[in-house]
Formats: structure tokens, sequence, C-alpha cells
């Protein structure tokens, strides 16, 4: 595509029409501030429009940032040529318009939209969106490494990685691998299943599907399981018909039965009834004649018995008191002489020494343990390096050569690659502050340049006329105009001094300033320069000593010796820590040894101290034990004087309970004799007390009432005093049978009526569900099955789209590598072979032959290698995206600005003689002079590859020559 016009009514402060060359390089050069990024953004607004969207640019969008510094139309005209066909695009958008018409005056406006309200003509023609225009195509200042982003998620995320394999694919046909592989995942998780009602996940179908066929086969069964069971119930149903007839028979053979034998119980009650009342008269009788025992304690045999008891058990041991104390006293005495002597070789240690010994044993079992776990680490680190592949050999030999440096010498090679990044971060820094101040300088220079010929002319116009009018009045001609011409020629002459003295003087806070900076920038690098020689040097020296080829091989040994080291030091501070615990170990060694010298000697072994300690505490409790036996027993006489006062106390207390009950303690008796005397007094209050409390109770519980006793003799009178039956059962148990009956039967009813309700009801429920149970099942494994060939399907076009994307792939990345390396190589950029991965980052080898990444490789390039790096890249990628029929124009604004004279010269070349023939080329400057150096030095190339192009108000002239 080709961008021939461009015609601005109102677009910032742009406003005019701008023609460019199809065929050659367009150079627009002008002044800062003058237009040239507006005129870029107007392109690329008559291209993809401006969006208004407040939820992306909540500050200032696109649209209100480029609104008309002066009031009047806000309208951009695009005119364009691509396969051979002119479209002119209008985009008005203040009133919000956009047409496109072709050459022939056809309105084609639809043919390129792409929503309600939008119309992306470059996406149309070029097949890029906005964004992926200005990652290629589009050039701006200070933004040349927008093609691959920093941030992964964002390069994963980025669309121009599908249009670089859309371009492969376009070459075989018309297939996209990312987008098929794209389709078929978004196909596998929407599968749209009209069985389920829902669109989910394939996998996620497939298993509802079986669980919903599994459900229905479970339902099915049940039912036809249910439906068996029917039989049986009907069977059921008539032999509970036949118990309920049985039962109502069975109640009218009871209820006769019943009302015969109530006779005869009534006649029963009542007899009974006469002989209680009989037996309770006797027994009141019987309470009266015992009433004077009612009020003896009933309890008192049993606490008399205790109560003797305790005293016996008192008395005895009181009497056996002291032949205990002689024999415990004795027996432990034995004990703890045995205990002594066993350890007696441990009989002058303390108890502090004991707790030493213990102390010991825990610190040499935890610095075996220790020993034992860095032995472990250690072996391990060092298996880890070996597995790796590190040569131990190698190892050896670089430890032995480096390790031997100075430690100036070794922070020297640690610190090199710090100082090289430091050194190239400050000269990048330095150069650019050079860069600004030379431009700044020279803009100074051209506007004293601009303000002084005015002003010699002035002077020298003045001074010719004040000359010629002083001669005309010093020769005596009286004529006024000769004054005129003196006095005018010094006014004149005073204009042109005033106007040097300001062109001289013009900015010269700024000039002085710009050099002072330029100055110490100059100082600085200086320097830098000669701290980088004298490292160097070092270096050189350092390389020489060691026999190395030059100082890159040393630093690269020295690279991979710190390496080394870092892999192993867990190795080497295991040693170390190592050596400290054989210290350590051989003082608490040396300790336990003088403590069990001590003791008879022994091993310095945890197991020897434990046991030493335990000797020792045994042998203090020994001697402890001895001395409290050799004490008064103040112990035994209150243990005398407790049980003496416990005997009297008992004493009193059994004599008290015998003369409670009325009787009269006699000492010549002994105490069971006491004992019996209770026991006989208070059997006649234990036979009051269960008169009153049992038997009584009881016989009056058992009487019947007086209304109960006449209503039984009224129904008798009734009953006509009728013999009763024969049989034993009485009334109520008859009675009690009756209602048993009942209370079957009308069980036996329930359970009936609701068998026949169930069977009911389930054979309706089988002959309505079965049918739809069928269909449902037959449907969900028939949904199953489809789901089923669905995912085996995209799976196996997944599996082959996926190795016709690896191709896809490889070769963009193949084409990127050599041509954006051919490229570097042009412009003169020493730098090793680049090598781009599936999400356009890429790696890059630096001069040392050292390989980084893209994110340190920043860091590492100085800040012009690092924008003609990135352009490389830019023309890679835009080449490739028009190996088709669509030809992709490049929009560049100052990317050279960084670059030194050498490198823009090359740059320029490379643009001018070789993109420009296969796309074109539109480049925006501000550096004139240094573009007009370039075309006094390389005539040839601007007559027949470059447009020069000056930017003067609302037109792009063509320069002369």
């Amino acid at each position: 595509m080709r961008i021939l016009r461009v015609k601005v009514d109102g677009f910032g402060r742009l406003r005019g029409e701008y023609r460019f060359p199809a065929d050659r390089l367009a150079l627009v050069v002008d002044d800062n501030e003058s237009g040239k990024s507006t005129l870029v953004a107007a392109l690329q607004a008559g291209l993809y429009g401006l969006d208004d969207d407040r939820r992306k640019d909540r500050v200032l969008t696109p649209l209100e940032r480029y609104r008309p510094w002066e009031s009047g139309a806000y309208r951009v005209e695009l005119e364009l040529e691509e396969g051979g066909e002119t479209y002119t695009v209008k985009r008005d958008f203040a009133a919000g318009r956009m047409e496109v018409w072709n050459a022939r005056g056809q309105d084609v406006t639809e043919e390129f939209r792409a929503g309600k309200e939008e119309f992306p003509v470059g996406q149309k023609l070029l097949g890029l969106t906005a964004a992926e225009f200005e990652k290629c195509a589009l050039v701006r200042q200070h933004d040349l490494d927008g093609v691959v982003p920093a941030d992964e998620k964002a390069r994963r995320g980025s669309t121009l990685q599908a249009r670089l394999e859309a371009a492969v694919d376009t070459r075989t046909g018309d297939a996209n691998a990312s987008e098929a592989l794209g389709a078929l995942d978004q196909a596998l998780r929407h599968y749209n299943c009209a069985e389920l009602e829902t669109t989910l996940k394939v996998e996620n179908a497939v298993k509802q599907l079986e669980l919903k066929r599994d459900a229905g086969l479970t339902e099915l069964h049940a039912l036809e399981q249910e439906f068996q069971a029917a039989s049986r119930e009907a069977l059921e149903l008539g032999d509970l018909e036949e118990r309920e007839q049985t039962l109502r028979e069975a109640i009218q053979r009871v209820d006769s039965r019943r009302k015969a034998a109530m006779a005869g119980e009534w006649r029963r009650q009542l007899e009974e009834h006469e002989r209680h009342a009989a037996e309770l008269g006797q027994l009141r009788a019987e309470m009266e004649s015992l009433e004077h025992a009612a009020r003896l304690p009933h309890n008192a045999e049993g606490e008399l018995r205790e109560t003797v008891a305790r005293y016996l058990e008192a008395k005895r041991n009181l009497d056996s008191l002291g032949t205990r104390r002689a024999e415990e006293r004795e027996k432990q005495r034995r004990s703890a002489e045995a205990e002594l002597a066993q350890v007696s070789a441990f009989r002058g240690l303390t108890a502090e020494e004991a707790d030493r010994c213990v102390a010991l044993a825990a610190d040499l079992r935890r610095l075996a343990e220790e020993d034992r776990r860095l032995r472990d680490d250690a072996f391990r680190s060092r298996d880890r390096i070996a597995a790796r592949g590190f040569d131990p050999e190698r190892i050896q030999a670089l430890t032995q050569r480096f390790g031997a440096l100075a430690a100036e010498q070794q922070k020297t090679l640690r610190d090199q690659a710090d100082l090289a990044l430091a050194f190239q971060t400050e000269v990048a820094g330095l150069e650019r502050v050079r860069t600004e101040c030379s431009e700044a300088l020279r803009a100074i220079d051209q506007l004293r340049a601009g303000r002084k010929l005015p002003g010699f002319v002035l002077l020298a116009l003045g001074l010719f006329a004040a000359l010629g009018g002083g001669l005309a009045v010093a020769l005596g001609m009286t004529s006024q105009l000769f004054t005129y011409l003196l006095i005018g020629g010094l006014l004149v002459a005073a204009g042109g001094v005033v106007l040097l003295i300001q062109g001289i003087n013009a900015r010269s806070d700024e000039r002085g300033e710009a050099l002072r900076k330029l100055a110490q920038a100059q100082h600085r690098l200086n320097l830098l320069r000669e701290q980088r020689a004298r490292s160097e040097l070092e270096l050189d020296q350092l390389a020489d000593r060691l026999r190395y080829r030059d100082r890159i091989e040393l630093v690269r040994e020295w690279n991979e010796y710190a390496r080394l080291l870092q892999e192993n030091e867990p190795a080497l501070k295991a040693d170390a820590r190592l050596a400290e615990l054989r210290e350590q170990r051989q003082q608490a060694q040396d300790q336990a040894r003088a403590l069990l010298a001590r003791a008879g000697g022994g091993e310095p072994e945890p197991a020897a101290l434990e046991q030493a300690a335990n000797a020792i505490r045994r042998a203090l409790a020994a001697q402890e034990k001895l001395a409290s036996l050799e004490g008064d027993d103040g112990s035994w006489a209150e243990e005398q004087r407790r049980l003496s006062d416990l005997v009297e106390d008992l004493e009193r207390r059994a004599i008290g309970i015998v003369e409670s009950v009325g009787l009269r303690y006699d000492k010549a008796t002994d105490w069971s004799g006491h004992i019996k005397q209770v026991s006989e007094r208070l059997r006649d209050t234990e036979r009051h007390r269960m008169l009153k409390l049992e038997l009584i109770p009881r016989l009056e519980r058992r009487l019947l009432s007086e209304e109960r006793v006449r209503e039984f003799k009224a129904q008798l009178e009734e009953l006509g005093n009728a013999p009763a039956p024969a049989e034993t059962a009485g009334g109520l148990e008859l009675e009690k049978e009756v209602e048993q009956k009942r209370v079957e039967l009308e069980r036996v009813q329930k359970q009936r009526e609701d068998l026949r309700v169930a069977l009911g009801s389930r054979t309706d429920r089988y002959y309505q569900q079965r049918p739809a149970l069928v269909e449902n099942i037959e449907r969900a494994s028939a949904a199953r099955d489809r789901a089923q060939r669905f995912k085996q399907a995209v799976e196996l076009a997944r599996e082959t789209l996926l190795a016709v994307s690896r191709d896809t792939h490889q070769r963009w990345m193949d084409f990127l590598n050599e041509r954006a390396g051919k490229l570097l190589a042009a412009i003169g950029v020493n730098l090793g072979p680049l090598r781009f991965g599936e999400d356009l980052d890429f790696s890059v080898t630096l001069e040392n032959g050292q390989q980084v990444v893209r994110p340190r490789a920043d860091l590492h390039l100085s800040a012009g290698t690092r924008d003609q790096l990135y352009l490389a890249v830019r023309v890679a990628v835009s080449e490739y995206l028009s190996r088709g029929d669509v030809r992709l124009p490049l929009l560049l604004d100052d990317p050279l600005a960084t670059s030194d004279d050498d490198r823009a010269r090359a740059a320029f070349r490379l643009l001018a003689e070789e993109v420009s023939r296969e796309h074109q080329v539109i480049l925006m400057t501000c550096h004139r002079a240094r573009f007009e150096a370039l075309k006094s030095s390389d005539p040839d190339l601007f007559a027949q590859r470059v447009q020069w192009l000056d930017a003067r108000g609302a037109a792009l002239e063509r320069a002369a020559g």
C-alpha cells in the first residue's frame, strides 16, 4: 500500500496538504514542535480513525487530544493506492462522518465497515489492527521497543504473532494455525448439547450425559423391581383380607366369654377385700402394742458394729506401732547402704557435676548429629555439581589458578560485569547529553548567524551612506540631501550595530549552559575511558600473568570459576562448619574425660556420661536417706498420739450408742454381748417401722373402695348370681384380649388399605414412566456417543494443526533471525545472532560471546545500539508481513536520534537503497544539519532514492536540488 496524499483541514496545530513520493524515501525535515509527530498521528487517524472511549483514556482521549488549535474544521483526507486501486478516505472527526471513494467516483464506504460505527480502512487493506500497525509499521521516537512488550503476559496476548502465522499460511493456503487452534479449543469449551439444554465443555458434557444415562438406568431398574414387588404385594393383600375376617370372628367369641366371666371376677375381688380387711385389723393392733419402741434409732446396731470394729483396729495398730517403727528403720538403712555401696566410686561428686555430665552428653549427641548432617549435605552438593557435568579436574584447576590470586585482583575480576554495565549505562547517558548539547549549540549558532547577517548588511550600508554624506559635506557641498544621507547612514549603521550585538548575545545563557554541560560530559567521558583503559590494562596484565590469550578468555574462565564457587558454596560452608564442630567436639570430650577421671575413668561417650550422672544422683540420694534415718523419730511419736486419741474417741462413741437405746454399759461384758443386746432391743423398732411403712399401707392399697364394693354388689344382683364359667381366664384377661384383637384388627385394616393404594400407584407409575425412561436413556446414550466422537475428531484435528503451527512458528522465526541479523550488520551494529521465540521475544549475543535475553540486553546495550536493534526488528517484521501482495508503509518518527553519525549514515542508506524499494518509507526528523551533511557527502543517493521535504506552514514542498 502507498500513501499518495494527505489533506489536513485542522488536526492539532497541523493544517494543509501533503504529498509523498511512491518510489523513493520521503525525508520530512523541520524543527521540533513543528507538527511532524502530529502528521504521523494524522496519517494513522486517516487509516484507523480516532478512539473516543473514556474507559481506556480517562484523562484525554485521542479524539480530544488532536482537536484543532484554532477554531475550524476537524477533518483529514487521505489518498491511498493498493492493488491497482486508488482510494480517497475522508474523515470528519467533528461531525463523526467517514467516507471512502474509489478512483471511479464510487462510494465504497460500506466495504470497510467493521462494526456499527467503525471503519478501519488500514485493517481492511493491510490486514493489521491499529495496535499491530503501531508495533511494526509505525515507529515513534523513544517507542522503538513497542514491537516486543516487556511484560510476558502482554507478549502472549499480542495478536502480532497470529499475523506472522497468517503471513506464513497465506503463502501455502488460507489457513491460520493459531486461529484454527483457537476455534477448536473454543468448540471443545463451548459444546452445545441439546439433551442437556446448555453449552459447556465437551468433557463435562460426556460426564453429565453418562450420569444422566446411569441415573435413568438406575431409575428404570428400581421401577422394574418395584413392579415385580407389586405381584408379591397382591398375594399379601389377599392374606390380609382373610386375616381381617378371622379377627372379626375371634372378637365376637371372646366378647361373649368376657361377659360370662365378669361375675366370677367380681365375687373373687369381694372375697379378697373381706380377707384383707380382717388382716389389716390384726396388724394395726400389733403396731399399737409396739408403740414404745418407735422412738429408738433404727441404725444404732450398724453404727455400733462399725464403731467397735474401728475401735478394735485402732487399738491393735497402737499396740504394734513400736515394733513396726524399728523394723522399718532397719530396712531403710540396709537399702540405703546397699545403694551407696553400688555407687561408691561417685561419692565425692556433686549434683552440679551430674548436671554437667548430662549437658556434655547432650552436646556430644548434638555435635555428632550435626556432623553427620553436614557431611551428607556436602556429599549431596558435590554429587549435584558432578551431575550437572562439571569436571572435578576442571574445578580443581580453576581453584588452583584463581584461588591463589590476591584479594584486590579477585575483586577486579568480580566487579568487571558490574563495571561494564555501569560504563555502558553512563556512557549512553553522557552521549545523549552530548548530542542534546551539540544540537542546542548548533541551533543557537544558526539563530545567531540569522541575526548577525542583517546586522552586517545594515552596518555596511550605513557606513557607506555616512561616508558618502560626510565626504560631500567635507567638500563643501551644501545640499540638504547629503546631510540627510550622513544622518541616515549613521542611524542605519547604529541599527546594524544593535543587530550585531543582539546576534552575538542571543541565548548566551543557554549557550553557556550547553557548553558547560558539553565540557562536563566530555570530561566525564574521558575519565570513564581512562578508567576503562586502566581496568583493561590490569586485566591484560593479569591475563599475561596467568597465560591467557586475552582478557576476554580470562573473564570467561573467571565467570566459570565464580559460577562453580556459587554452585559449590554449600559444600564449602559445610566443610568450614565441620572444622568448627571438630574443635567443639574435642573440647567437650576433654571436659567429659576430666569428669569421668574423678570417678574411675571411662570413654567420653554420651551413654557413659549419662550413666555417670545417674550414679552421682543415686549416691547423693543414698547419703541423704542415711542422714535422715539418723535424726529424731518425731513422726512416729505423732502417729502414736494420733492413734491413742482415736482409740479414746471411738470408745466414747460406742458407749454413747449403747446408752442411746436404753441399755447400760458394763465393762465386764465384751463388745459382742453389747451388740447382741442392742440387736434384740432394735427388733421391736424394726417391726414397728415395717408395720407402719410397709405392711399396713400395702394392705390398705389392696382394699377396694366403698363405691367399688357397692358397684360390684349391684352388678352381681343384676346378673342374678350366675355361676362362673369353668375356664380359669378372668374378665380382665378377656377384656385385654378383646382390646388386643381390636388393635390388631385396626392394624390389619390400615395395612390392607395402604397396601391397596400403594399397589395401585406402583402399577400406574410403572406403565406411565417406563416408556419415557427408556427413551431418555437411549437419547442420553446417543448424545454421549456423539459428544465422544466430536471430542475425538476435534483432538485429531488439533494434533494435526499443532504440527502445522510448530512448522509455521519455525518459518517466521527463521526469517526474523536471519533478516534482523543482516539489517544490523548493514547498519554496523557488532552483535551476534538473534534468536526469536514463539512469543516474539528474542535473545542477543553480545561482543564477548555471551547470549543474554532481551531485558538484560536493554541494560547492557547503549541507547543508540538498542534503538538500532529494535528498528531492525520492526523492519524485519514489516517485511515478513509484506511478503504477500500487500506492502506495509513505514512511518518513522526520528528513529536515528540516538545513533552516532556513522551508524545513522549506514541505517539511512539501508532504508533509502533497500527498504524503500519494497516499502513506502516516510522518515520524520528534526536533525537538519545531520541530514544536510549526509546529503553533501552522498548527493547521488539523495538524487536517486530520497525526496527531501521541508515542512513550512501548511504544505510540504520539495527542496531545491
